[in-house]
């Protein structure tokens, strides 16, 4: 899926509409400005001046409102009547008027000045032009038309985010009849189901596949929305467009191009977007009526003025009064000066509105549906409480002794790893002592179980409570009922404990005090290693290296060092050479550099073996509760929609006890949990169905389609430090990522909504008052213009009133 597709096309139409426009718009307020400071200020007008104004206006009344007319003859070639009817009408006839006054009448002599005259002269039918009116009405218009324009290529972000989020090559493994296997990159275009490709820590992954070799987490938030890494191994689908965090990856391709999920979810982005339908202005659906009955006033008044004995000039004067005094000036500002000053004011609230087609979906909203992780939450997993064996469980601040050791030991023994619940253990840990964290030392990783490390001279273990039961330690029945409840409450549970490994005839010697030289049970390779920076770099060498085939190896950061281990009896113990070179390719294929410790030459000796042996005993001494942070600002938000009649409903990616947990918390009752990015759009579509008008918050490329399904009926809202898919997709960004945001966003989109029907509203009162007048003849064309004039003033001073709202 490229941007040469079908889905991108209409990205570069909408791009040249708006560049068209505003080429335009240029033009249109160059030659405007000054048509209205001439016409409109007597002091400014020289001998000459109305001729100086007919030459300025030519080209806007032309080539500028060419839009309005051709819009207003389609219209007209189906029978209706538009406000592009109105505009076009309102334009030509000033023009017309103010032309055929310019040629025809003393209007166009030399020398003759326009004076600001509001009451007509009795029987007056004084000549005047009006291009002032006509550039103007176009101009006003022409602004209008282009932010919409523009507003509606920024709609193609979406899929340009979304298209854009993938990786961009892929590194294709191939495997010859001897078993040697060679590389060589690829675009990700070039890939077809079946290929082997590896992918390195750090990598996204490029294309929907099944993992052939290897374990690593896979960061899928961005996809899925799940707020944890997912522990993969083999025969394990995995995603296009997801991160790789740790071990390297060999993966067999599945599905490409337009099969893969990333396209999958681009093209549900595509179809929600070209299925809104065009909302009509409330000005288009009353000027439908209008235009018509405007139409007839002006040919009846035309007629019935030259039946009652006036001339055929004065007929047309007051017809065109008619016509100039209905002119949609004020109804062509109502809403553009209500959506700048909205939006303007939105924005000082954290806000920021994508179009006007908005505003008729904040005011009907009736329901919202949320995403959890980011949204209602902060999506950092933070320490809850630690809950030691034999007291009851507190939060990270004010622990017990036993709650404080618990909690060091734990933040001592992760201290070198990725994982985020280990992060946020350390995280706690730090924060929970006024001295630093022990070192731990002999740092094993099980994946997706738990790990180990030695801390001063105890041997800490921190993982799942059935891998310690494996290990053969009793965990307490107490223990098992808080994870338990806090598995219920959907939060993740860490066991801490300590073990007594099973001594080795070395420690046995020592302890009798035994001059024996113990046998050697291993065989360690040392290496000098290149480009770590991090403990994550440590990790990810240790995983290259314990790929080989009956090694165990162990890296240290601050000596840039890593040693090897191999069973004494294993077969690899006796090449040694070769045992080398394997070990510097998958640190290589790791992203780092290996070199043999003393120059080239491979360097062993024996020692004893350093790996997690069998335990021979031990104590579990408590739990770590982590959880994802519900945000301080969900629960009065939530308050506060429903004040406004709206119902939360909350669609997550997470786990049926996670999502009801935090559901209770902020008080929804309505939770959809364990959804994928199509179930969100199709929850979303239901509600429309069943008659609710949408509103969705969410801020990944997984509420993308769902964000996008909302503005058929209703508003797409994105946290703003969400993804761009999300942010393109939605008709809002929440730039505060402050889920209240959400609610501000509704009450000023209500606001402008009613800003601008007060505007219409006056906008046509006052036709309703004016238009009699000119009929009556006690308005002539520029009493005519002077009231659109005054009825334009009033539409914006309206709208000011919006810089309160909120």
């Amino acid at each position: 899926m490229t941007s040469s597709s079908p889905t991108a096309a209409p990205i570069d139409s909408q791009a040249r509409r708006a560049r068209m426009l505003a080429h335009r718009l240029i033009v249109a307020c160059v030659c405007s400005l000054p048509v209205m400071v001439i016409s409109m200020v007597p002091g400014a007008q020289f001998p000459g001046w109305q001729w100086v104004c007919a030459a300025l206006a030519l080209p806007v009344v032309t080539w500028c409102a060419a839009p309005f007319y051709a819009s207003a003859w389609q219209a007209g070639r189906h029978g209706s009547t538009t406000m592009n009817t109105l505009i076009s009408l309102g334009i030509i006839a000033s023009i017309a008027w103010s032309y055929y006054a310019l040629f025809f009448t003393e209007a166009g002599a030399i020398g003759v000045m326009a004076p600001m005259e509001f009451l007509p002269r009795s029987g007056s039918a004084a000549p005047h032009v009006y291009f002032e009116g006509a550039t103007m009405i176009a101009t006003f218009l022409l602004l209008g038309r282009w932010l919409e324009a523009r507003s509606r290529h920024r709609a193609g972000d979406a899929l340009r985010s979304l298209l854009s989020l993938g990786a961009k090559r892929a590194t294709v493994v191939q495997v010859d009849d001897n078993g040697a296997m060679s590389e060589h990159e690829v675009p990700v275009e070039d890939l077809v189901e079946g290929d082997l490709v590896r992918v390195r820590p750090g990598e996204k992954i490029p294309t929907d596949g099944r993992i052939e070799q290897g374990t690593s987490a896979i960061d899928t938030s961005l996809v899925t929305g799940e707020s944890l890494p997912r522990e993969v191994g083999p025969s394990d689908p995995v995603i296009g467009a997801t991160l790789n965090t740790s071990g390297a990856l060999l993966v067999r391709v599945t599905a490409v191009g337009r099969d893969t999920m990333l396209a999958h979810i681009a093209r549900m982005v595509a179809d929600a977007q070209a299925g809104k339908a065009p909302i009509q202005r409330l000005a288009d659906r009353v000027s439908a009526v209008f235009v018509p009955v405007i139409l007839a006033l002006a040919l009846a008044t035309f007629i019935g003025w030259l039946v009652m004995g006036a001339s055929v000039s004065q007929a047309i004067t007051v017809a065109v009064s008619v016509l100039v005094i209905a002119c949609p000036c004020a109804l062509g500002l109502a809403t553009p000066t209500a959506l700048l000053v909205g939006s303007g004011r939105a924005a000082q609230l954290g806000v920021v509105f994508r179009g006007p087609e908005i505003l008729e979906g904040a005011h009907r909203i009736d329901t919202m549906v949320l995403d959890k992780t980011g949204t209602l939450t902060t999506g950092v997993m933070e320490v809850d409480a630690v809950h030691p064996l034999g007291e009851s469980s507190r939060g990270p601040r004010g622990l017990t002794p036993a709650g404080t050791r618990l909690l060091r030991l734990a933040g001592a023994a992760e201290a070198s790893s990725e994982h985020p619940l280990a992060r946020a253990v350390v995280r706690a840990a730090v924060a929970d002592g006024d001295t630093p964290l022990p070192a731990g030392t002999r740092f094993g990783n099980h994946a997706g179980m738990g790990i180990h490390a030695v801390v001063g001279d105890e041997l800490v273990l921190v993982g799942q409570t059935r891998w310690l039961s494996e290990l053969g330690l009793d965990v307490p029945t107490e223990l098992r009922n808080a994870e338990r409840q806090a598995a219920i409450s959907g939060a993740s549970v860490v066991a801490v404990a300590l073990g007594h490994e099973m001594p080795t005839e070395h420690d046995a010697a020592e302890e009798t005090g035994g001059d024996k030289e113990p046998e050697p049970t291993a065989t360690s390779l040392d290496f000098a290693i290149e480009g770590m920076t991090c403990a994550a770099c440590v990790s990810r060498v240790e995983r290259a290296l314990n790929s080989v085939d009956g090694v165990d190896a162990t890296v240290n950061l601050a000596t840039e060092s890593a040693r090897a281990n191999v069973p004494i009896d294993h077969p690899r113990a006796g090449d040694l050479e070769s045992l080398s070179a394997d070990l510097i390719e998958a640190v290589t294929a790791s992203g780092y550099t290996a070199k043999p410790q003393t120059s080239d030459e491979v360097t062993h000796r024996r020692h004893r073996d350093d790996t997690l042996r069998p335990l021979v005993g031990g104590e579990v001494l408590g739990l770590i509760i982590v959880r994802d942070r519900v945000r301080e600002t969900s629960v009065e938000a939530i308050r506060d929609l429903r004040t406004l009649g709206i119902t939360p409903h909350l669609a997550t990616g997470d786990n049926a006890g996670a999502a009801g947990a935090v559901a209770a918390r902020v008080g929804i009752e309505s939770v959809d949990a364990e959804v994928t990015p199509g179930d969100k759009r199709d929850i979303v579509a239901r509600l429309q169905r069943e008659g609710a008008t949408v509103a969705m918050v969410g801020d990944g490329v997984n509420d993308a389609a769902a964000l996008a399904q909302a503005g058929q009926r209703g508003l797409g809202m994105a946290m703003g430090q969400g993804t761009d898919a999300a942010i393109a997709a939605a008709d809002v960004t929440l730039i505060r990522s402050d889920i209240r945001s959400a609610v501000t966003a509704i009450r000023v989109g209500r606001r402008t909504l009613a800003i601008i029907k007060e505007n219409l509203a006056w906008a046509f009162g006052y036709n309703i008052i004016a238009v009699p007048l000119a009929i009556a003849g006690l308005a002539n064309p520029m009493l005519a213009a002077a009231f659109m004039a005054s009825s334009s003033v009033l539409v914006v001073a309206n709208s000011l009133r919006l810089r309160r709202a909120g």
